[in-house]
């Protein structure tokens, strides 16, 4: 097997190509394996050289050395392809997917990387593309969409930004009119959030979906009602934490303004037309809607070799 390392050198605070390289070299070198090492040039790069190693038939894993913008374009590019498994050196800013099996310096630790094995794992067909993780429409994806022009300011870091992003997000009307259609269910409102999951955390953490089963052929979905202005604070603390679902539903607490469904196919659509921001892994722009379905086992994903253990380990005493 051959293994490819498409380093997104933008990705993170610093540039991957000048600290992360080196790494790398040195970790293949040691492991005695057949790599070469690709620096990603503009955006959809990694998923066009993805496609490239896809398409030459040969065994390949190709690592995804950025966030998760990255490793969606990676497996963007390679899932459709059975000689290929998508792998990840987490360095970006969220590093979100791979909190569905351990942290990022589990995946960091090259050597145990390299000798990992891939699982099959579901992904989410959206708008002509493909989620590992999460998409969602709402406040969050407008909060998001905001954080880049207030990084462009002079000592406006990360957390500076996206707390302003927040306050402007906050001074607008809260909450919008839209349709959403789970499987054959059609549900309308003003909606705050709406969440279509295939993995547990985005957002750099909040775990929106902690029953999410990365196997289980199916989406989980999460809608959150308009709420005041006063009430958000304590909602979205809970809900970062994983704490508004628990034994296998929404809390009482919020059983008013929260809904789960689980779903093979999801469309969320502004009632009265027009754009929304739709988030697909950590990605916003604006669009017509969300149109979502779950692509059962469509990808292989390497665990390193400890996490691989564990993982198989949890399947088998489940199974039992």
């Amino acid at each position: 097997m051959k293994h490819i390392f498409i380093v997104n050198p933008v990705s993170g605070k610093a540039d991957a190509s000048l600290y992360l390289v080196p790494k790398l070299i040195e970790a293949a070198e040691q492991a005695g394996i057949e790599y070469t090492i690709e620096l990603t040039r503009h955006a959809g790069h990694a998923a066009e050289l993805a496609r490239q190693y896809g398409e030459s038939g040969e065994a390949v894993r190709l690592y995804a050395c950025g966030g998760d913008g990255t490793l969606n374009e990676v497996l963007r590019g390679a899932y459709p392809y059975g000689n290929a498994e998508a792998a990840s050196v987490p360095c970006g800013s969220g590093n979100d997917f791979v909190r569905n099996f351990g942290t990022a310096d589990d995946f960091l630790n090259l050597a145990e990387n390299i000798a990992g094995t891939a699982i099959p794992i579901d992904l989410i067909a959206v708008n002509g593309g493909v989620s590992a993780a999460i998409c969602s429409v709402g406040i969050d994806s407008e909060v998001a969409y905001g954080i880049p022009k207030y990084r462009r300011l002079p000592l406006c870091g990360g957390q500076m930004a996206y707390n302003l992003s927040i306050v402007e997000r906050l001074l607008r009307p809260i909450g919008k009119k839209m349709r959403v259609t789970v499987d054959d269910e059609v549900l309308e409102g003003n909606y705050l959030i709406a969440t279509v999951c295939n993995g547990a955390t985005y957002g750099g953490g909040y775990l929106a979906a902690p029953m999410s089963d990365l196997q289980d052929g199916a989406l989980d979905v999460i809608i959150v009602k308009k709420i005041s202005r006063l009430r958000i604070a304590g909602v979205l603390a809970k809900y970062k934490n994983g704490l508004h679902f628990q034994n296998g539903q929404v809390i009482p607490e919020f059983a008013d303004i929260m809904e789960y469904r689980s779903a093979r196919s999801v469309r969320v659509e502004p009632a009265e037309g027009g754009k929304i921001i739709v988030n697909i892994d950590g990605e916003c722009a604006p669009a017509d809607g969300l149109r979502a379905e779950v692509l059962p086992m469509a990808a292989r994903f390497v665990l390193p070799a400890p996490l691989y253990a564990a993982f198989s380990g949890k399947k088998a005493v489940a199974a039992e």
